[in-house]
């Protein structure tokens, strides 16, 4: 009921004759304990949900009565629940824009012809607007779908529930216990040759997605008129219309129906696994692949995400019975802004009670925030495919998001609802734009640069393993002190032991050899002594690679090798990396500097930098200097900082070591004085994240650099 009995444009409704279609079913839903209906439009599948007063009202319309008349009726009838003369304005204002409307009169006739127009008109536009989720009907399957209704009620039966849940549960089970082998898998998922399998697996799986609400949709006597083909940003997947499962008067019966679609994707996910699991690489392994990860992790990210209005979202509204939960969302953050910034008195809250009040402020706030980062997303993903249109769907969104809403909120100023506040409207308005002017453009906001890195010791030296052969025996362990030449590991091979044995004894046949041909034949001296030099070489060469097989520290230090022991008894090739000998006395930080960050880094005269090390959040490290080396590289100073090694720099996969980067960076260094190491503890190779603090500048300013960086970078403007 609104505040006020009386409107001020009662004059324009109150001599219609109007009155529902004939082709307008009700249906009546339970919310929160409270009776509402849906009006459904059996010919347009339009629809439209009142209370239950209003619902009265409405069947009360009639074309043998004007409004007026009808409303002074149920006045007298019905004085408690009578709307008053601005609801009844609301509600058929929203009537006749659902198209659920008609009168015998012919300017209204005239008027419903218009409003037509105005409708098609709005929907073209909105099919315009949202051109990247273009939606093209091809034939209507609802004949189809009654004759297979056995079909369906044994396919969505609880037969059907309690197979799905052996298979989901089995699969599951398989695919955590395969997780390594999953996880390797997974990274050539997007290669070029998987593409067009993917492609074809996640059609298949919409198909199925869809045939899952249309089954269980007409399960609940509901109608499915429409099949045709969705293009979701310019990628054509299958779709059917199956929104007259909304008038279901049972609320699980409505979750159930928007269910369908992820429980068919995830028995098929779990069924992928199954086949992955117990067949070879091949075709139909690669297909069973890219079914479980569609199935799984693209349902869960997309239609499991209930912060986008797919089948997640309308789930939610259903459990958390609140019709139309995105828009009044966003309406209860607009009466929090008309009735405590510009002061409306009369505005009011679309919550009925403290619950729906939360649901409401925290589902309002988090989609908001959600649809700009996936909008973003959207545009970036767009720009790298195509430039243009990118930059057409961005400038879509500026004006969908922020445009239009500076428009309507210019429009509800000079309006009638804010009359008896104006003044104070306008100057909030005002305030308001003031201080974010203030906040963005104005006053300085800290600002600084982040670099990853990694500590190393000034005096270090890494030990190979010279040799190929078997670890035999570790003489040192993990972090003991260690002297030069001192002994570390002992290797043992013994086709070199063999290769060994077998010299000498061609040595030893060929110095008899020589010995007789002195005595005997003196033409053959010449090629007898090439022989025991060619020998010789071949013994000291082995009795050098012998040698290499007593691993030995090359200089004093810390022997840091905190794997090698894992690796007593197996065999190593050689060039293996078995650790290092640092000096722990010194150490330095080498940090890895964006080629976008690096402008700043050469202007800039910086005084002092925090580092914090990995795994020690409470200490920090202060640092005096820093030092630029002008020259770009491509080769990280660890894999440990590289996407291979746990880091966030992205390395060339194709490269075994993990330490080539993608695009080529500046390092800096600093050196880390004992004096500022007090309570930090420092290790060779240990990671960690450089700020160095710049001056302050205003968040427009820092924003403004970032995109123009990320102009530069990605799109070479």
């Amino acid at each position: 009921m609104a505040a006020t009995i009386f409107s001020d444009s009662w004059f324009r409704v109150s001599g219609l004759r109007v009155a529902l279609l004939p082709s307008v079913e009700i249906k009546k839903q339970v919310f929160r304990g409270r009776t509402w209906h849906v009006l459904q439009d059996t010919y347009t599948q339009r629809y439209f949900r009142a209370s239950q007063e209003a619902c009265n009202f409405i069947q009360s319309l009639h074309t043998d009565k004007s409004v007026e008349e009808v409303w002074e009726d149920f006045v007298n009838q019905h004085p408690e629940d009578a709307p008053s003369r601005e609801e009844v304005i609301q509600l058929l204002s929203q009537l006749h824009m659902s198209n659920l409307l008609y009168s015998l009169q012919q300017s209204d006739n005239e008027a419903i012809v218009n409003r037509y127009k105005k409708q098609k008109n709005k929907e073209l536009l909105g099919k315009f607007a949202s051109f990247l989720f273009l939606r093209i009907p091809l034939w209507n399957p609802d004949a189809a779908l009654e004759r297979i209704r056995p079909l369906i009620l044994l396919a969505t039966g609880w037969g059907a529930f309690a197979l799905w849940c052996v298979v989901l549960l089995w699969g599951g089970v398989t695919a955590f216990d395969l997780r390594g082998e999953l996880l390797d898998q997974s990274q050539g998922v997007l290669s070029v040759g998987n593409l067009p399998w993917l492609y074809a697996c996640l059609t298949g799986l919409k198909l199925f997605h869809e045939t899952g609400h249309a089954f269980v949709c007409k399960r609940f006597g509901g109608e499915v008129r429409t099949v045709g083909v969705m293009f979701l940003m310019f990628t054509p997947l299958p779709y059917v219309d199956a929104s007259s499962s909304w008038g279901f008067p049972e609320r699980w019966h409505r979750i159930y129906a928007t269910f369908a679609g992820m429980a068919v994707e995830f028995f098929f996910a779990a069924a992928g696994a199954l086949v992955w699991a117990n067949t070879a690489p091949g075709l139909t392994h690669s297909l069973a692949f890219n079914v479980m990860l569609i199935g799984s992790v693209s349902s869960l990210l997309f239609n499991g995400n209930p912060l986008l209005r797919f089948d997640a979202y309308y789930m939610l509204s259903d459990y958390a019975e609140i019709p139309n939960l995105y828009q009044k969302g966003q309406q209860q953050w607009k009466y929090f802004g008309d009735r405590y910034l510009l002061g409306t008195v009369s505005a009011q809250s679309k919550a009925t009670d403290t619950k729906e009040w939360l649901w409401l402020t925290m589902y309002g706030l988090l989609s908001f925030l959600y649809l700009i980062f996936i909008t973003l997303g959207i545009s970036l993903f767009l720009m790298d495919q195509w430039l243009p249109l990118g930059i057409l769907v961005l400038i879509m969104t500026l004006y969908s998001r922020l445009a239009t809403p500076l428009y309507q909120l210019f429009k509800h100023l000079r309006g009638s609802a804010t009359q008896g506040n104006r003044r104070r409207a306008w100057v909030a308005v005002a305030a308001s734009c003031s201080a974010l002017v203030l906040m963005l453009a104005v006053i300085p906001f800290p600002d600084a640069v982040r670099t990853q890195g990694i500590v190393k010791a000034n005096s270090s030296s890494t030990i190979y393993l010279q040799t190929s052969g078997m670890l035999a025996q570790l003489h040192v362990q993990h972090g003991q002190r260690v002297q030069a030449g001192q002994l570390i590991a002992t290797f043992v091979n013994a086709d070199l032991a063999s290769d060994i044995a077998v010299t000498q004894a061609s040595q030893t046949e060929a110095q008899a050899q020589y010995r007789q041909a002195l005595h005997k034949t003196s033409s053959e001296l010449e090629a007898l002594q090439q022989k025991l030099d060619t020998l010789d070489d071949r013994m000291r060469n082995l009795s050098e690679q012998r040698r290499f097989l007593e691993v030995r520290s090359e200089q004093d230090g810390e022997w840091v090798a905190p794997d090698l022991h894992e690796r007593v008894g197996a065999w190593l090739q050689r060039g293996h990396n078995l650790g290092e000998v640092v000096d722990p006395r010194s150490f330095r930080f080498v940090a890895v500097v964006p080629q976008e960050q690096t402008d700043r880094m050469f202007k800039l005269d910086f005084k002092q930098a925090e580092l914090r090390l990995t795994g020690q959040a409470d200490g920090n490290v202060l640092l005096d200097q820093i030092q630029i080396i002008p020259f770009q590289s491509d080769h990280l100073p660890s894999a440990a900082l590289g996407w291979l090694g746990g880091g966030d720099i992205a390395v060339n996969t194709s490269e075994p070591s993990g330490a080539t980067a993608k695009e080529s960076f500046y390092l800096l260094q600093t050196e880390l004085p004992n004096a500022a190491l007090q309570g930090v503890t420092v290790l060779h190779g240990l990671t960690g994240t450089l700020r160095i603090q710049t001056p302050a500048q205003p968040l427009f300013t820092q924003a403004l650099r970032a995109v123009k960086q990320l102009l530069q970078k990605r799109y070479a403007l």
